[in-house]
């Protein structure tokens, strides 16, 4: 069974995303102390964590995430590319 590019590709960019991912909440928490100078929720699903901390905190997470993890995966672009000599074949296009 051969493994072709593509399977190889994505094994390192759902590596690269996981790990990424799970680096992030000190961070998220740390940039939300800052943001709004006051202790990131523990537990947004608590009762004692009111509906609109709760969707902000998701809303906030949502986004940095979801940076964090493009900013891991075009750094793993950028790495298979050096090594590789040109992107993953799954990047060469911009549309599906």
């Amino acid at each position: 069974m051969d493994i072709d590019e593509d399977q190889v590709w994505n094994g390192i960019a759902s590596v690269a995303a996981i790990g990424a991912v799970m680096a992030t909440r000190p961070v998220v928490e740390r940039v939300w102390k800052l943001a709004f100078r006051r202790e990131a929720p523990g537990n947004p699903a608590s009762k004692d964590v009111s509906w609109s901390e709760a969707l902000l905190w998701a809303l906030f997470t949502g986004a940095l995430i979801g940076v964090i993890r493009l900013l891991a995966q075009r750094t793993a672009a950028a790495g298979w590319a050096k090594v590789r000599g040109d992107y993953p074949h799954a990047l060469a296009t911009t549309r599906p």
